[in-house]
């Protein structure tokens, strides 16, 4: 039977693990401080019982609660733990900051952590290391603030060198390093994680390497160590779409050796870390055995060990780069030669391939400028920037209403489906109501069919949705989107009846999903104009991630602010605009399709020649591929709104198109504009008439 010597005296491992299952318990704590002879180091400091409630995942809070270990500052950043002679936890709290990012003082941090275990370990005070974080997500990746501003590939090559140096260090360490990954492990997050001898995620945690969405690879051995565990063509998969893999998956594919329960089954308890030390138990006193990994398929073996799979891996791969970038992104293309050298060289050669294309690609416009994307992107997640109200302060909408059950309106009622809200959709005719929940049911079984969602999740998401021709159907709802005709009487006439009917009552919002009239009009036929806002949805719902939140004259700050939120929890990117024609969206669209109009039309231009020289540029379709879209109809009736609000011809509808119209050539939604299309919306050739 294994032995190990704890605080003077010696104890089976057998009993070290058990320990786990009852750390929490009082009674234990009691009897342990009663008994126990530990002798802490001087530097060490003791660490008082923790305040009784705690979230989920925080270790300070609950690990630490009830027990007096040693602890270990590796800097303001990093501390370390020791728990029972045995455990040591290098536990990352980045101050100053919600969240752990790997920047140079923290890499520094690290580091002293490092030599703090290795010290431990050497004088018998600990034999394995955790790696844990205090905060509510492991680490989210690299400090882009610190990266952004190098312009130089030299300056970018020294910033990989300190995480290389680092995971390195960690992997060669001679006792176990297990990463203990509660919420997101991204970018050099998860790298971190890949570099440990075990990977431990929470059950409601996800890791991933969405380095090439900024332009860059993997910089700090991503490129290299997943396919160690992954098998090259999920490697490949995951790098390539910057995908993030939720518990299980992650479990599967290989990347982490367990998937720990993440709830909480009492107050002050957490299963996560309680869990992690029970698993983390049975490394003690065995040789060092780093997990290998999934073991790979017939299949996978032929893809990665065999030059013709490799071939086929990276000949595939390139053409839907091709197909979805149109070789203008270059990171991608980096990161696969990366990928695929590392698949026949050693680790060592890898890295080094790895960290000249990070440092090559950091320092491109393609990178800075994706970068820039990233921070103006997470700019309008802060909301109370955005309404000038605390999030914490502005009430949950709790069900949804939704007028209309036509392309737009169902898709609407499936967002919110999905998101898990109650949802409520009326239309005049009870036949518009079905055919509008069967669009529902359809999305949801094409999620199905992509196994996005079991046949449980659908069944639940389709017991929330209900529809009718009543307006009783909204009693009680939160918020009214109305997504009707675009025309202002009909609009008009909706908010009167249901005020009228006591819907719309004062204590709820009216939310207009316009994309053209004036919010401060419809206003003037309401008791409630505080309670009038836009949320303006772009088709197809599902795939559009903006909403226009417009104010009226008149709309409360509250109003906006509801509606903002309600737009970020369900995953869409809001963004506040005053009530003026076009709003912002249509204002810069109506000057880009107008002009595409006119080449066609005053010179003479081929539509497919158009559509292609946009496609070059790198848009992800053309001006008329864009058209058929949104709808030749729709164009035709904005046109004309934004053309008398703005007194500019610059948006005027060439008369092509509304003849197109008057021909029942609408677009997608039927079939047929300037391409047409199958039953199932897939292009299928262009239209013969439309030089």
């Amino acid at each position: 039977m294994l032995r190990r010597f704890v605080h003077g005296n010696w104890v089976t491992t057998a009993a070290l693990a058990a320990t786990a299952s009852n750390i929490f318990s009082r009674q234990t704590y009691d009897l342990r401080l009663k008994s126990s002879t530990a002798n802490p180091v001087a530097s060490a400091k003791k660490v008082p019982p923790m305040r009784p409630s705690v979230s989920a995942h925080d270790f300070k809070g609950s690990i630490l609660r009830n027990r007096i270990w040693e602890t270990y500052p590796a800097g303001e950043h990093v501390t370390v733990y020791v728990d029972s002679g045995v455990y040591a936890w290098i536990v990352m709290d980045r101050a100053g900051s919600s969240a752990n990012a790997l920047g140079e003082a923290f890499v520094g941090c690290m580091q002293k952590a490092l030599d703090i275990v290795e010290k431990l370990v050497v004088d018998k005070k600990a034999c394995v290391a955790i790696i844990a974080s205090a905060k509510s997500n492991f680490c989210v990746g690299a400090d882009l603030d610190q990266l952004y501003p190098l312009t130089e590939k030299k300056m970018a090559a020294e910033a990989t060198r300190m995480g290389h140096e680092l995971f390195d260090r960690i992997e060669k360490e001679p006792f176990p390093v297990v990463a203990a990954i509660n919420g997101l492990a991204l970018g050099g997050g998860f790298e971190l994680a890949l570099a440990c001898h075990h990977r431990l995620l929470a059950s409601d945690g996800s890791v991933g390497l969405p380095e090439c969405l900024l332009g860059v690879l993997p910089g700090a051995g991503g490129t290299v160590r997943l396919q160690r565990l992954t098998g090259l063509m999920t490697a490949v998969e995951w790098i390539m779409t910057s995908a993030t893999a939720k518990a299980q998956k992650a479990k599967k594919a290989g990347a982490v050796n367990a998937v720990i329960p993440a709830e909480d089954r009492w107050n002050g308890e957490d299963r996560f870390f309680n869990q992690v030390r029970r698993w983390v138990g049975g490394l003690v006193d065995k040789p060092l055995k780093p997990s290998r990994g999934k073991n790979l398929s017939l299949m996978d073996c032929f893809l990665q060990r065999t030059s013709i799979g490799r071939r086929i891996i990276g000949k595939k791969t390139i053409e839907s780069l091709n197909s979805k970038t149109k070789g203008k992104y270059i990171a991608q293309y980096k990161a696969l030669e990366a990928v695929l050298y590392s698949a026949t060289h050693s680790n060592a050669e890898g890295f080094a391939r790895e960290r000249e294309a990070f440092s090559e690609l950091l320092v491109t416009p393609e990178a800075k400028n994706q970068m820039a994307l990233y921070f103006l992107d997470e700019g309008m997640k802060k909301s109370e920037r955005k309404t000038g109200i605390p999030k914490d302060k502005v009430p949950p909408v709790r069900t949804v209403g939704v007028i209309g059950a036509g392309v737009m309106g169902s898709g609407i009622v499936h967002h919110f489906a999905n998101k898990g809200i109650p949802v409520a959709v009326k239309d005049v005719k009870q036949e518009a109501v079905d055919k509008g929940i069967e669009m529902v049911r359809g999305e949801f079984e094409k999620a199905m069919k992509r196994k996005k969602i079991t046949p449980a999740i659908m069944q639940e998401r389709m017991r929330i949705v209900k529809g009718g021709t009543s307006s009783s159907i909204f009693q009680g709802m939160d918020v009214i989107v109305e997504a009707a005709v675009e025309v202002m009487d009909i609009k008009k006439n909706i908010i009167r009846d249901l005020e009228k009917e006591g819907i719309i009552n004062g204590k709820n919002l009216f939310a207009t999903n316009t994309s053209s009239l004036s919010l401060t009009e419809m206003q003037t036929v309401s008791k409630y104009p505080e309670n009038i806002v836009g949320m303006h949805f772009f088709n197809p719902v599902s795939k559009m991630p903006l909403v226009e939140v417009i104010k009226g004259k008149k709309t409360s700050k509250e109003a906006a602010a509801i509606i903002f939120n309600l737009a970020l929890r369900t995953g869409k990117k809001p963004i506040i605009v005053q009530d003026a024609p076009g709003f912002v969206v249509n204002r810069i669209l109506g000057v880009y399709m107008a002009e595409a109009g006119r080449l066609a039309v005053d010179d003479k231009v081929d539509l497919a020649r158009i559509d292609k020289a946009i496609l070059d540029f790198g848009m992800p379709m053309g001006p008329f591929r864009l058209l058929d879209e949104v709808g030749l109809d729709v164009a035709c009736h904005v046109g004309p709104i934004l053309t008398d609000g703005i007194k500019s011809k610059r948006f005027a509808v060439a008369s092509d198109v509304q003849r197109m119209v008057k021909d029942g050539y609408l677009g997608k939604k039927n079939g047929k504009g300037f391409y047409k299309y199958d039953n199932k919306g897939k292009e299928v050739e262009e239209r013969e008439t439309k030089k």
